[in-house]
């Protein structure tokens, strides 16, 4: 009977009469859920961290550029009404310098501030932390275009929980919207690269030419960010192209190298970018130029970011603040690329995008030198994205054991010591004293017992060596142990860097929510700052007062006592530096109350009572 059944179905398939079935919806790959994971790295880590935003200089600043993009100065924001409301003193001078900025950051932070309810400053850090969150995606994009999906996801994990990403997500400064624009043009080179040789115009619009076109965009964008900084790109892919002409058969080079740019479509693609993106920020640029000339040029050549870096550490230093679990595996990536570039008989995915990205490590590394005002903290990000690429392809070889155990003699140590310069003032403090010569007996002490903590590392990992020498199952746990003390020492900093909040932030942020609401019920009529030229330097209470009541009419006074030859009105009066104090007498006599009882660091504010019952909702 199963014969005849089996017979009858067989010819019916030769027919055409039965087909198997398919499911509903195809089965998926394992590597399509690693995007959705890096999602959820690039997202919430900076979206928990948005609860603590930054309002740090120069932050603020870019606020009231934003507020004065909305009231009508889109291309010039220098001459603002946020301008002249700060006068001619150290802020008007800080305020100048951010308005002389490219301004796409403005743009968007005003598009941001127009779509929020009361002009919501937390809106002003919203293109910050998009432009974060973007470049822990195009971080995974890079490792996947080269090595695979799960090195991206790798790579995107070590990135998005990176400290100083998260710290920059909480500002409002455009340093990750211009990184963001030079990694996804970088990208799009690499896409370009791909297309494969022939004539550049045989592209078709689904290739080369749509690539080229992103990144022309993307160019643009980060020129119209952080200015000169987008043109760190260019020297990395002059370099790649170098190595890639060089390690060519010859048989493969055009006879005339001033004529192989007609079949190298990354070439053709650069100089496409280069032509869309100047098309796009160069009104801009002109037109700036044209109004304030040398100003404008040494605005772009200092911003602001420059102006309270100090003097840049050195370059192990940098390193280790950098990614200080991660900085031994990303080293080691780097000596294992360049061997495979120096050893590999073809030049196939995994060398090119290795070479590509030792090439992008040792243009960040150097840049600095070339713009010594330049933005540090973009230079250190761009750093970081290499540096993490490499890593994570030193975390899987471990991983998946195409490298030996034995590795892990020096590679643990080193991680060892890198995570402790990074975690103890201390240790750091002491080695600069026994540098210049003024060590005392505490930090002798300290210093050995660091140097002995050292030594015992070095010995037990030694011993773990010896003892999982010829049992794998050993070694598996050896590796698994030191990978897992890795992920889970990032994991932890991200972490602490997000929960990580200022107290007067804070209580500035409290304040707003009480003077909002209190001018909901009953609106003031004036605005009385006393101390206003002992304000912090950052702009943090002008744009306090722009977002929350900018309707009002705002009057500067030296002192409490001037308070009373003011006319009478519903006022609000804010006291700034914790110097000046209003005494219950005058306070009686003004017919004031507090509207902060438990006070602030930085400022106090009192209000004219209320006429009416209701209570003030502080949400």
């Amino acid at each position: 009977m199963s014969t005849m059944r089996h017979r009858i179905e067989t010819r019916a398939r030769a027919e055409g009469m039965l087909t198997s079935a398919r499911p509903l919806v195809p089965p998926a790959p394992r590597s399509a859920m690693f995007f959705p994971l890096v999602v959820l790295v690039a997202v919430l880590p900076g979206l928990y961290a948005l609860n603590s935003w930054d309002m740090n200089p120069p932050g603020p600043w870019w606020g009231l550029r934003a507020l004065a993009v909305l009231d009508g100065h889109v291309l010039d924001q220098v001459g603002s009404g946020a301008a002249l409301n700060l006068g001619s003193g150290t802020d008007a001078g800080a305020y100048r310098v951010v308005s002389l900025q490219p301004p796409l950051y403005a743009w968007l932070a005003a598009i941001a501030l127009k779509l929020v309810p009361n002009l919501d400053p937390w809106a002003a850090v919203l293109p910050s932390y998009l432009a974060g969150s973007f470049l822990v995606g195009m971080t995974y994009f890079h490792g996947r275009l080269w090595r695979g999906s799960g090195h991206g996801l790798v790579a995107g994990v070590l990135t998005g929980f990176n400290c100083l990403l998260l710290d920059q997500m909480q500002a409002a400064t455009p340093t990750t919207l211009a990184l963001a624009g030079v990694t996804l043009a970088l990208f799009a080179y690499g896409r370009v690269l791909r297309v494969g040789s022939g004539p550049a115009w045989s592209w078709g619009l689904d290739g080369g030419v749509v690539w080229a076109v992103v990144g022309g965009l993307a160019f643009g964008a980060s020129l119209l960010s952080l200015g000169w900084f987008a043109l760190v790109c260019l020297p990395i892919v002059l370099l790649h192209q170098s190595y890639l002409w060089a390690a060519s058969l010859p048989a493969e080079r055009s006879g005339r190298w001033w004529l192989a740019w007609r079949f190298n479509p990354s070439v053709v693609g650069g100089i496409l970018v280069m032509i869309l993106g100047l098309a796009i920020a160069a009104p801009w640029y002109l037109h700036m130029l044209r109004t304030y000339g040398f100003d404008f040029v040494n605005a772009i050549l200092n911003p602001p970011d420059a102006l309270t870096a100090g003097d840049p550490p050195g370059m192990i230093a940098r390193l280790i603040d950098l990614a200080p679990a991660t900085l031994p595996l990303g080293l080691f990536g780097v000596t294992r690329a360049i061997r495979m570039a120096l050893t590999a008989e073809t030049e196939d995915r995994g060398t090119v995008g290795g070479t590509f990205w030792v090439l992008w490590l040792a243009v960040a590394a150097v840049f600095p030198t070339f713009w010594p005002n330049g933005p540090h903290t973009a230079f250190d990000l761009f750093l970081l994205i290499p540096l993490n690429l490499l890593a994570a392809q030193s975390i899987l070889d471990l991983a998946s054991r195409r490298v030996p155990v034995r590795t892990l003699t020096w590679l643990a140590p080193a991680t060892a010591v890198s995570i402790a310069w990074w975690a103890s003032a201390n240790l750091r403090g002491a080695v600069a004293e026994l540098a210049q010569g003024h060590a005392s007996s505490g930090t002798a002490l300290g210093l050995h017992l660091a140097l002995d903590l050292l030594i015992a590392c070095v010995v037990l990992t030694r011993g773990l060596d010896g003892w999982a020498r010829r049992r794998d199952d050993r070694q598996r746990w050896v590796l698994s142990g030191f990978l897992i003390t890795v992920l889970a020492t990032i994991l932890a900093a991200g972490f602490g860097e997000a929960h990580f909040r200022h107290k007067e932030h804070r209580e500035l942020l409290a304040l707003r929510s009480i003077i909002l609401n209190r001018h909901r019920l009953e609106p003031f009529e004036t605005l009385a700052v006393v101390g206003a030229e002992d304000a912090t330097p950052g702009g943090r209470l002008p744009f306090l007062i722009e977002t929350t009541i900018p309707e009002v009419k705002r009057l500067e006074v030296g002192s409490p006592q001037d308070l009373l030859a003011l006319p009478a009105s519903r006022r609000l009066v804010i006291l700034v530096g914790g110097d000046r104090r209003l005494s219950y007498a005058l306070q009686a006599q003004l017919g004031l109350e507090a509207l902060h009882p438990e006070g602030s660091a930085m400022l106090e504010a009192f209000a004219t009572p209320r006429t009416s019952g209701k209570p003030v909702s502080l949400k």
